[in-house]
């Protein structure tokens, strides 16, 4: 039973309820595709921004595009807005330009289209709120959703694979069945990824131990001169 923990949690793979997902595969490949789409959105995204910086730069006030709001591209008054500039500008290059945030636009809504079809075939996730941890919806969703032992939900934590911090917006899937818990965090409507926050989160430490380490190297340096003898 613990190997087959062990390796649905590294998998981040669990079977999803109702019978929607039927294979640890099949949970698996959904889960790669969640990440990969997010990815991909969040890279078409930074293609737009991208494109309306450059096409402000040359551009006065009034004629500038104002920069998206949302990981999901244009609304639906700001696509209307650069369509119409197209129709208007005279410029090849700035035509181009405006045609490129277009097109990366409809690409993420075709990308949020199929992320929306594949989150519908996985258990609703849990979204994060200001003072949850992993660790916190995990151990809640065990004992009261699932009615599991405080000591037993702690066992299958000690076993799993966690988050160290987590962002309000940000998703948390979970998944409980015959002794098998799973769990895996994905962006949501957050800005930043977890794996990019992480990796924040990671720097920042190892630049707080770097000055922490400098600190106490120059008051061993400091405590170890030898104090010169006043005549």
């Amino acid at each position: 039973m613990l190997k087959r923990l062990l390796m649905l949690t590294v998998l981040a793979a669990f079977v999803s309820c109702g019978g929607k997902v039927s294979s640890v595969d099949e949970f698996a490949r959904l889960v790669g595709t969640i990440q990969n789409k997010n990815k991909e959105i969040g890279e078409r995204n930074k293609e737009i921004m991208d494109a309306v910086q450059k096409f402000n730069a040359e551009r006065k006030p009034d004629e500038q595009i104002v920069l998206p709001d949302s990981l999901m591209g244009l609304n639906k008054e700001q696509l209307k807005l650069v369509q119409e500039m197209v129709t208007k500008e005279q410029d090849a290059t700035y035509k181009g330009l405006l045609n490129q945030v277009i097109d990366k636009n409809n690409q993420i809504q075709k990308l949020s289209s199929d992320l929306e079809d594949i989150k519908s075939k996985l258990p609703k996730p849990y979204v994060v709120k200001g003072g949850d941890s992993h660790y916190k919806v995990c151990f809640e969703y065990l004992t009261k959703e699932k009615n599991i032992s405080a000591d037993k939900a702690n066992e299958l934590l000690q076993q799993t694979f966690l988050a160290d911090d987590v962002l309000e917006g940000f998703n948390i899937w979970l998944y409980y069945n015959d002794g098998v818990f799973g769990t895996f965090v994905s962006q949501g409507s957050v800005r930043i990824s977890p794996n990019a926050f992480k990796n924040i989160i990671r720097k920042s430490q190892i630049e707080a131990a770097k000055a922490s380490g400098r600190e106490e190297a120059i008051k061993e340096m400091q405590g170890s001169e030898i104090p010169v003898e006043q005549k």
